[in-house]
């Protein structure tokens, strides 16, 4: 036999050797069970009264579980099936800070949105105009360009001639739809 194989064989050995004083253990202790409980059964009326006082004074070494009552759950140990977490609780918020956080995400939203697009200031000075029959042309300067229209035309694809009097001149700024006047000065024909 070599080393390995003797090894195995004493640990078998010494596994069954503990098995088998654990089961003379646990025979004892059952031999035990069964007298104590001989002991506490209650005794027959026959028996003398000196024999019943010393059944008595053995039963009332033992607590009546009767007398124990029903066990009360502290209030403060929690639920103990609930389910736990360990995110923390959002705290409480009153109506004051409500109100207040509202407040300051509609200021936020306000500085958030740009303001609505307008249309740029015109560009056009007013030159003149011309009247033939029930036609009027508008001459109008533009930096260096100069541009004659009617009523109803479009200068540049951005701007469209409404109407023209003595006072002023109404366009539309076509991209927006947004309607502009040119004021007519007699004197510069200038911007107003």
């Amino acid at each position: 036999m070599d080393q390995g194989e003797k090894k195995r064989k004493l640990i078998l050995g010494a596994a069954l050797v503990a098995t088998l004083i654990a089961v003379v253990l646990v025979d004892d202790e059952e031999g035990t069970l069964d007298d104590l409980t001989h002991a506490i059964q209650p005794t027959q009326s026959t028996k003398s009264s000196t024999s019943r006082k010393d059944t008595q004074e053995q039963l009332a070494t033992y607590i009546d579980i009767d007398q124990l009552g029903e066990r009360q759950f502290n209030a403060q140990a929690g639920n103990l099936f609930g389910s736990t977490s360990w995110v923390p609780k959002r705290p409480q918020i009153t109506p004051q800070q409500q109100q207040a956080a509202l407040m300051q995400q509609r200021m936020r939203q306000e500085k958030a949105t740009p303001p609505a697009p307008t249309a740029p200031p015109l560009r056009f000075k007013y030159i003149g105009k011309a009247i033939a029959g029930n036609k009027t042309w508008v001459f109008l300067a533009d930096n260096d360009e100069n541009h004659v229209t009617r009523i109803g035309q479009k200068i540049d694809e951005q701007y469209r001639l409404d109407t023209i009097n003595d006072e002023e001149v109404m366009f539309t700024y076509l991209p927006l739809d947004a309607k502009q006047t040119l004021a007519i000065n007699d004197e510069a024909g200038g911007f107003r």
